[in-house]
């Protein structure tokens, strides 16, 4: 092994408080991969709860990998286990966990750096399985499915002790990869790529069959209210530096038309109080007072106010995540004042309030002045603004508004610096938009400089950078099927750079048909997964966001979706 690679991971397991890998050793050796930077992997809460969780089965060692800094520009560089220092070939299994598209290109990558053959089908027994997990490929995970030996779908708490068990029956029965899969076919939320055969008739898909049960269902935690994920492992080096996160809710109760989180992870379900707060009180006493809190919709059950008391003895230091503008009442201001939090963050989404209703957001532009008249009080240093653009029905009125909106809200807090991030609509798996058409690069290009040049000139006002190259990228990603394997196959060595873009941008047929318009009965390449939401139920909020008309959020007594039926 490189030094200079010993000495980064040596830094790393140095810089880690909490949970410490004791086992030497198990009956299966399995490696959790996050295919992005460690400072990013060591605050992803499914992934480091998930790792804990594992390490608690018998039989099983799970140690991690993430890429290396500088990764790029290095000639010897390569993949090593963090804690045993184990190449890849080490191992029974590779898991990876996959919470961005974008990832998808460094899975390819490590694979070929290590000389690991890329698809499944090249693979025989000699080579550590190949599985696949997290909420980008749990959606759609036909761009790259034929890469892996088996891809879990959900919510992975549960799925733990099934992997488990299974990995551990094969390799005391010295199974093949082949007899593996079929004995594990039917376990829900198990999709194995292989089992699926898609036909095309042009660039549309025609049918969907499997050898093994469809649709695929996917896997819901449902004892996650006993059970909140509170991070075992906090760092320096993350980028909440020594922050445990605390899951307060999963799902989120607002159902915007835009978001995969909200409705591929219903029901929505709200944490035990008591269970919250046991953890908190075991966690903060170990190692770490910083807490922050991934809560997409504070509900009222939580009484958080009850948390103040530790915040005021200085016990606990918290921090919010972005917070919806609904659910911010004067005790929640008092107690983000008590926490001393110096950045609130909330997500207006667009300038107008006729285009926040086409996305469900029944906040107006007036609540959220109002919002910052508030916070004058609170010795607030930043304001971040969350903004997207590229959205259905958008229109140059809205681009307008949201200059506005931000004039408008700098005139109420003078002294407060105001953050602005602006992404561009993506249309995402599983929701109401699913359908839609994704804005062209020209026009979101010509978007972002009309709003860059205009931001630049106001005070105290910044504006994140976005490679819309990358966003389109992206885009494919979201929406690709199985047929994009070839190309990843011939550009292998270009996977993690704009260079493959630009060959697919220039060469390939399919490029505008992913990014295109889809018609109501058309089959997606995710149309084997089952979330529980009705595809009906999702047409009609697409033809509600055109009509302007709000849907109420989820509550206990609501069947609509399908979910909770």
């Amino acid at each position: 092994m490189n030094w200079k690679l010993k000495k980064e991971i040596i830094d790393v397991l140095n810089s880690e408080k909490g949970f410490k890998l004791s086992k030497k050793g198990g009956d299966v050796k399995l490696l959790f991969i996050y295919p992005n930077a460690y400072n990013i992997s060591i605050n992803n809460l499914g992934y480091i709860g998930l790792y804990h969780i594992f390490n608690e089965q018998q039989g099983i060692l799970c140690e991690r990998a993430y890429i290396p800094k500088d990764w790029k520009n290095r000639k010897d560089f390569r993949i090593y286990s963090i804690e045993g220092f184990r190449e890849l070939r080490d191992f029974d299994a590779l898991l990876f966990s996959v919470s961005f598209e974008l990832d998808f290109l460094n899975i390819i990558y490590i694979l070929n750096l290590e000389k690991i053959p890329i698809y499944s089908v090249e693979r025989d027994d000699s080579y550590p399985l190949i599985i696949g997990g997290g909420i980008a490929l749990s959606s759609n995970p036909e761009t790259i499915s034929e890469i892996f030996d088996l891809i879990l779908i959900g919510e992975g708490e549960d799925i733990v002790s099934e992997l488990s068990e299974a990995l551990i029956l094969k390799k005391e029965k010295s199974w093949t990869k082949e007899k593996f899969l079929n004995a594990i076919k039917d376990y829900e939320g198990f999709y194995i790529p292989k089992f699926l055969k898609v036909t095309y008739n042009g660039k549309k898909i025609e049918k969907i069959e499997g050898e093994q049960k469809l649709p695929v269902r996917r896997r819901i935690y449902y004892n996650f209210s006993n059970n909140p994920m509170v991070s075992p492992i906090t760092s320096y080096k993350g980028v909440f530096s020594d922050m445990a996160l605390c899951e307060l809710v999963r799902g989120c109760k607002y159902q915007c038309r835009f978001c995969l989180a909200g409705y591929f992870y219903r029901p929505y379900r709200v944490s035990s109080i008591e269970k919250i707060y046991e953890k908190i009180n075991r966690f903060y006493k170990e190692y770490t007072p910083k807490l922050g809190f991934i809560v997409p919709a504070i509900d009222p059950s939580l009484s958080l106010m009850n948390i103040k008391d530790y915040v005021e003895r200085g016990e606990i230091l918290i921090s919010f995540s972005s917070l919806r503008l609904e659910d911010i009442t004067e005790d929640i201001l008092d107690l983000i004042k008590t926490t001393h939090q110096k950045t609130i963050t909330i997500a207006p989404e667009t300038g107008t309030d006729r285009l926040r209703r086409v996305l469900n957001k029944k906040f107006t532009n007036n609540d959220i002045l109002n919002f910052s008249e508030k916070i004058k009080d609170y010795k607030v240093k930043t304001l971040k603004l969350y903004f997207m653009i590229g959205l259905p029905t958008e229109t140059w009125e809205d681009i307008e508004g949201i200059l506005d909106l931000i004039m408008n809200i700098k005139k109420i807090v003078k002294k407060v610096e105001i953050s602005i991030s602006v992404s561009t609509f993506i249309p995402k798996p599983h929701t109401p938009f699913q359908w839609e058409k994704m804005a062209d690069l020209e026009y979101i290009e010509k978007v972002r400089s009309y709003l860059l040049k205009n931001i630049r000139k106001m005070d105290n006002i910044k504006m994140e950078e976005e490679n819309t190259l990358w966003v389109f990228w992206q885009g494919v990603l979201s929406r690709g099927d199985r047929r994009l394997k070839e190309f990843f196959k011939e550009h292998i060595k270009d996977a993690y750079s704009l260079r493959i873009l630009k060959k697919f941008m220039k060469d390939n047929l399919l490029k505008e048909y992913y990014l295109e318009e889809k018609e109501k009965d058309e089959i997606f390449p995710w149309s084997f997964i089952d979330t529980g939401v009705k595809r009906e139920y999702l047409w009609k909020e697409r033809e509600k966001a055109y009509q302007g008309v709000i849907t109420l959020p989820c509550n206990d007594y609501c069947k609509a979706c399908g979910v909770c039926l």
